[in-house]
């Protein structure tokens, strides 16, 4: 057995299909399936159901590929334990968060670098199913996420961060009441970009609304934050979003308004990892220091009234 059959088992998992692995391995498609032939001479049972039309594993190819995805793991962490050692870093994290919650990151970066040291850091965004699968193959070490919506499982260790605070967010182009907080009914009267219903983000938004009995102006519906921001920057649309949507250490004095939405049942955001994995003594230090940050404060500071 050689790492590289394991890793042909794992791009075949990842894209259900021998031709698009065979290109993502960058081997032929006929390479890669006697690799795997040889594999299961080898540990003498059959990883891959080819009789059957729709693709998929065996039982027993189940299990292989959870020892696949254990050793590659460990591989890998082997290899950057070795590149931090000569980096004179302190560890690495990969971490994923959804897009809501991104700008929370450069804060929980900060915080460990202070408290531990200077370290390396993968970030990906991610929707919740993503962050839930990559955890459970190991390819993430920590996920920033709507804790509710993640499986009740033993599998998981969940710690809250905060709830979320939905915000009405414009330019001094429209005259929002001088009070910091304002009505659903208030705010549907402003022309609105908003993020996809998809989104669990929009779908508490829309919740909002019914719940205060009214309809809004939606303007601009995108699963882009990117393009929100440009949109209520240029005075053209207003928005609303959780509080941590927007950048927390660089706020737009004088150029952005917010006022926080009153009777709302916000979204929890908390920390998500395996329970199974057992921490390094980094990743444990990382994992405290993260629980501690004071996440609202952060959030206060930026949703005060700005003058105009």
């Amino acid at each position: 057995m050689i790492l590289k059959q394991l890793y042909y088992l794992r791009e075949i998992d990842r894209f259900k299909s021998f031709s698009k692995a065979a290109v993502a391995c960058n081997v032929s498609q006929p390479a890669l399936s006697r690799a795997v032939r040889i594999l299961e001479e080898e540990l003498g049972v059959v990883i891959i159901d080819r009789k059957k039309k729709v693709f998929g594993f065996t039982e027993e190819g189940i299990r292989i590929l959870k020892w696949a995805h254990d050793i590659l793991h460990s591989v890998t962490e082997m290899r950057n334990e070795v590149s931090l050692t000569r980096q004179d870093l302190a560890g690495a994290l990969k971490i994923g968060v959804i897009p809501t919650a991104v700008h929370i990151v450069p804060v929980l970066i900060e915080a460990i670098q202070e408290k531990i040291g200077d370290f390396s850091c993968d970030v990906s965004v991610l929707v919740n199913a993503d962050i839930i699968e990559r955890l459970t193959k190991q390819q993430l070490d920590i996920g920033i996420m709507y804790y509710e919506e993640c499986p009740q499982a033993q599998a998981f260790v969940v710690r809250s961060l905060y709830q979320e605070e939905q915000v009405l967010a414009g330019t001094a182009a429209y005259a929002f009441p001088e009070e910091r907080d304002i009505s659903w009914e208030d705010a549907a009267q402003f022309p609105l970009a908003l993020l996809s219903k998809a989104m669990r983000c929009r779908q508490l938004v829309d919740t909002g609304f019914q719940a205060a009995g009214v309809k809004p102006i939606v303007r601009l519906e995108t699963m882009s934050l990117e393009l929100i921001h440009a949109e209520i920057m240029s005075g053209r649309l207003a928005t609303i979003l959780p509080i941590s949507s927007f950048p927390l250490r660089v706020p737009p004095v004088g150029r952005l308004q917010m006022r926080r939405l009153v009777g709302f049942s916000a979204g929890s955001i908390g920390l998500v990892r395996l329970s199974e994995r057992p921490p390094s003594d980094f990743f444990d230090e990382a994992w405290k220091v993260a629980q501690a940050i004071d996440y609202r404060q952060q959030f206060d500071n930026l949703c005060c009234p700005q003058s105009a």
